[in-house]
């Protein structure tokens, strides 16, 4: 008995030293999380949604009325490319990435991008299980745009919804978000999910409200996690370099120079939970 319990602890002290020498050294080590259970990363935290983002769109309350409205005229063809982003001395913009748990992998892509291209990626908030029914329903985008006071805002979402068929919700839904967004004033793109499936009309729902400002993720094939559904690690790095192009030639964002370059530390990163509905 006394055997057993030295090797656990013996087992236990080399596993701490273990993760003790990878934060302490070796920040810029990506662990790849199996959604929606968590394991290790030093910059992640797990809470429930804030409080007061819950407060869910009501036909009979006249201020989400009015945003319901707003969002129905809001065009579902072509957005307004936004201006490209310019940087003096050492000014840089605040870019907040929000979405589903695509953003595990795709995140570490995103921040080295924008750090190559003096952009800085102020945050991330990776809502597991979330589609555009949650980020359209709850105050959740505006709670954290004032959170992070960000410059611009990039959307990866979608792959919670490839087989749903309520196509006319999510275009309602996808109107919503867009009509959120133009009221906040800030840029935004929207990247479209890495479907490893066909999906049901979803993606083309999506797309067609937001146009020119959103990437055709499914059309990509990408190397995958060992779930089979989200990409890996590497998938996830050729992923980005095809929005990263995308977005330069659209001139939303400059992201043209691409450096061998390791960033040490970690952007905040917020993890809200599945939703229960």
């Amino acid at each position: 008995m006394k055997k057993t319990l030295l090797n656990i602890g013996l087992s236990l002290y080399v596993l701490f030293g273990l993760f003790f020498v990878k934060a302490y050294f070796f920040p810029e080590w990506m662990i790849e999380l199996k959604s929606p259970y968590i394991e290790k990363d030093t910059d992640l935290k797990l809470t429930s949604q804030p409080e007061g983002i819950q407060s869910k769109i009501d036909s009979t309350n006249s201020e989400q009325d009015t945003v319901i409205k707003g969002a129905q005229q809001v065009k579902g063809t072509k957005g307004s490319t936004p201006t490209l982003f310019t940087t003096s001395g050492d000014s840089s913009k605040r870019i907040l990435f929000i979405g589903d748990s695509q953003l595990e992998n795709l995140r570490f892509w995103v921040r080295k991008s924008l750090m190559d291209n003096n952009y800085q990626l102020a945050g991330s908030v990776i809502w597991y299980g979330s589609s555009t029914k949650q980020w359209a329903s709850t105050d959740t985008l505006e709670y954290f745009y004032k959170k992070f006071k960000p410059d611009f805002i990039l959307i990866a979402l979608g792959l919670n919804e490839l087989f749903v068929n309520d196509l006319e919700k999510r275009a309602s839904y996808s109107k919503i978000i867009k009509y959120k967004l133009s009221q906040l004033g800030v840029p935004y793109y929207f990247i479209g999910p890495a479907a490893w499936v066909k999906d049901k009309g979803s993606i083309n729902v999506i797309q067609g409200v937001f146009g020119e400002l959103f990437y055709p993720s499914h059309l990509l094939k990408l190397d995958r996690a060992a779930d089979g559904r989200h990409p890996s690690k590497s998938g996830a790095k050729s992923w980005f370099k095809e929005v990263a192009q995308r977005m330069t030639e659209k001139n939303v964002l400059n992201l043209r120079i691409s450096k061998d370059t390791t960033y040490a530390g970690n952007s905040p990163t917020i993890l809200l939970k599945v939703p229960t509905e």
